[in-house]
């Protein structure tokens, strides 16, 4: 019989992982995205900061597939939803304490490589230049779940 102590403790680790799954600032210095905020964790001015070497020639598998989609927008909304928000526009609940604030992904992914999208969702925040509450999705989600996502956030409108 599990004890009302060791739930509460699941209970708290649970929702610790939640609300830490938020978070983070979209980044690449070759390009300039509208709308970034000098000093706003990842930017350099309007600047993104580069993926490492084994994410910048990374390209999405399943890019265009509508089934794909559906399928990351599944996983989006179990996993990123809290933070990012349904429209994934940085509003979700659990992110309005946080900052950095939850990236706009709506608006960003557009500008965004799929490397650099994998990289982010892969690694998450808690790396120089972001410092975010972006948990690292790599081992939680597998390669093709975070394509799926990928996918689905190339369906999004800004």
């Amino acid at each position: 019989m599990r004890t009302p102590a060791f739930l509460l403790g699941v209970f708290l680790v649970f929702s610790a992982t939640i609300l830490s799954a938020c978070g983070g600032s979209l980044t690449s210095p070759t390009q300039t995205v509208p709308g970034a905020i000098q000093g706003q964790a990842g930017y350099q001015g309007s600047q993104l900061v580069e993926p490492p070497e084994e994410f910048k020639t990374m390209t999405n598998p399943m890019a265009g597939s509508a089934e794909n989609a559906a399928k990351g927008e599944v996983i989006f909304e179990a996993d990123c939803t809290s933070c990012h928000g349904q429209e994934a526009k940085g509003d979700g609940l659990a992110g309005t304490s946080l900052d950095p604030k939850p990236a706009d992904l709506a608006s960003k992914q557009a500008y965004l490589s799929d490397g650099y999208l994998f990289w982010r969702i892969s690694v998450g925040g808690a790396i120089a230049p972001f410092y975010s509450a972006m948990p690292a999705w790599r081992g939680l989600l597998s390669e093709d779940h975070i394509w799926k996502v990928i996918t689905y956030l190339r369906t999004l409108k800004g």
